[in-house]
């Protein structure tokens, strides 16, 4: 009965979207023909009213061909680097999760989870030996945070988070004998869940300005977002002890950083000053995370290969120009550029994330040829140039050169507080 129950509120669902979209799409139409209505002030209220229509709209948006006029290609950028902005803005926010029964599956609350927010859910038990259990669970979920209700689910299970899973998603194993549970140890701010997983004090015999107090904070983020770096300005913390007296920060012009890569979390060490030994907790630690995140990726096609020279080509914040493509050696060699309007920090020498963009030729049977190497031809603040070298059996005359990558990057600030850490 619980499952028919669910399966015609899902279909009921469904229905329901279907109808939305069916909506949006009437609406997108219209738009596009006032795109290029004669009237200047129709041209300006369908630029005005696409955004409004949210990030839904984006993959809506009219395709540029040789026919859309130079006016029109101007409005459909603008549109759609609003609508890539406001997508991105949409990720760093926390996903939620609406779900209620009182004996519910595991295996059915995982997929619905999964589901509804986007974030891939692992059982890695089997490649541990360990028991595959099915428990039903009661949940009530009601536009629950993502974190807090898989904290919750993962703690009624007897589960935990196993941190060197399938790339991309969250993995999970049984928890062992006297582990804690993961609810009531962490903070959530957002996608991230914070959690405190060690302090230690040292005290330097020899050199007492150097005596410290290090926390070590896990940061774990939602599979979906995938941020490219995460950063603490230690101007930016403040604690307290249990008497309400500040604890001071040690060295407040520095930052802490961590690449992000292909991690599921970092860990961050935050340093403090040695506060007296009468003080036994930390009431309040207070921060903000900033966080760098790519929004949609886009696509960029390139024909004409052998005769290319500085072809540019622009998807909402970003532009991509195809140099040359030329001979070099045994190999073809295809010159990019990549430039986008605000990359903030996010292309600094020490972050490596562009270099994994996918780039590949694209031959006349559709199937990709991926590059055998690749070379940076230079890095500025906003702009990256790399050329691509392909081992190919003559030149790329009836090949494409694709190339994908985030249409914007968004350096988005989280706020958090940990409190009640007990000093060593």
């Amino acid at each position: 009965m619980l499952g028919s129950v669910l399966l015609i509120g899902c279909l009921l669902a469904a229905q329901g979207e279907a109808a939305a979209d069916d909506d949006l799409k009437l609406q997108v139409r219209r738009l596009a023909r006032r795109l290029d209505a004669p009237q200047l002030a129709q041209r300006e209220a369908a630029e005005e009213a696409w955004p409004k229509m949210g990030p839904g709209a984006l993959a809506l948006l009219p395709r540029i061909t040789e026919r859309t006029s130079a006016e029109a290609k101007l409005r459909i950028g603008r549109i759609r680097q609003k609508l890539q902005r406001a997508a991105a803005e949409a990720a760093a926010r926390a996903s939620t999760v609406t779900l209620r029964g009182k004996a519910l599956p595991l295996s059915e609350i995982v997929a619905a989870i999964g589901q509804q927010t986007g974030n891939k859910l692992v059982d890695f038990r089997r490649r541990f030996g360990h028991e595959i259990t099915n428990p039903k669970l009661a949940v009530d979920f009601d536009k629950t945070p993502f974190w807090e209700a898989l904290d919750e689910v993962l703690d009624r299970a007897a589960l935990k988070v196993y941190p060197f899973g399938e790339e991309g998603a969250i993995s999970f194993v049984a928890r062992g004998e006297g582990e804690l549970p993961r609810s009531g140890r962490a903070t959530y701010s957002g996608p991230l869940r914070l959690e405190p997983l060690s302090i230690t004090g040292s005290r330097r015999l020899r050199d007492p300005q150097g005596d410290s107090l290090q926390l070590t904070l896990e940061v774990a983020w939602e599979p979906r977002l995938k941020p490219i770096s995460l950063k603490q300005k230690m101007a930016d913390l403040a604690a307290v002890d249990e008497n309400g007296n500040p604890l001071a920060v040690d060295d407040r012009r520095a930052e802490r950083e961590a690449a992000t890569g292909d991690a599921a979390a970092v860990e961050l060490i935050l340093p403090l000053k040695l506060p007296p030994r009468e003080v036994k907790r930390i009431a309040s630690f207070k921060g903000t995370l900033t966080a760098i995140v790519p929004g949609k990726i886009e696509t960029f096609r390139f024909d004409d290969l052998v005769d290319a020279r500085n072809v540019e080509k622009r998807i909402a914040g970003v532009t991509v120009t195809l140099q040359q493509v030329r001979r070099n050696n045994q190999s073809w060699e295809v010159r990019v550029r990549v430039r986008f309007d605000e990359a903030g920090e996010a292309l600094a020498s020490h972050r490596g994330w562009i270099f994994n963009n996918e780039a590949y030729l694209e031959g006349p049977d559709d199937k990709p040829i991926p590059y055998d190497s690749l070379e940076t031809t230079v890095q500025k603040k906003n702009e990256v140039g790399v050329a691509y070298l392909f081992r190919l059996d003559g030149p790329p005359a009836d090949h494409q050169f694709v190339y994908k990558t985030p249409g914007v990057i968004l350096a988005t600030g989280f706020d958090y507080e940990i409190k009640d850490v007990k000093l060593p």
